[in-house]
């Protein structure tokens, strides 16, 4: 008959219990490491994307201000605080300058 102490029973669970541990460990590192790559793609990705919108947010924002400029001088035009010759010419060159905003976009998609 066999005999088996508890004592060396309990050192042999423990070992083995610290051995699938170990595994695990193994494998949740492998795990994160791939996580941490994909992870680092992504954010590359949004540094470019996040520089081209804020390149694209400053442009728009010089042309609403000469659109709201625009809209004001055609404003006093139309109550006779300014002229409505001064008032077109406005509009017109914010319009130029909407349409040279819209060929660059086209330009820089036809490049790519």
């Amino acid at each position: 008959m066999i005999t088996i102490d508890i004592k060396t029973l309990l050192i042999y669970l423990v070992l083995a219990a610290a051995l699938v541990l170990v595994i695990y460990l193994i494998v949740l590192v492998k795990n994160l490491i791939a996580t941490v790559k994909s992870t680092n793609r992504v954010l590359e990705d949004t540094a470019v994307v996040s520089g081209i919108v804020a390149e694209k947010a400053k442009a728009a924002d010089g042309l609403a201000d000469d659109v709201i400029e625009a809209l004001g001088s055609f404003a006093k035009a139309v109550k006779g605080e300014e002229n409505i010759i001064a008032a077109l010419s406005n509009i017109a060159k914010t319009v130029g300058m909407a349409m040279s905003f819209a060929r660059k976009k086209d330009d820089k998609k036809k490049e790519k």
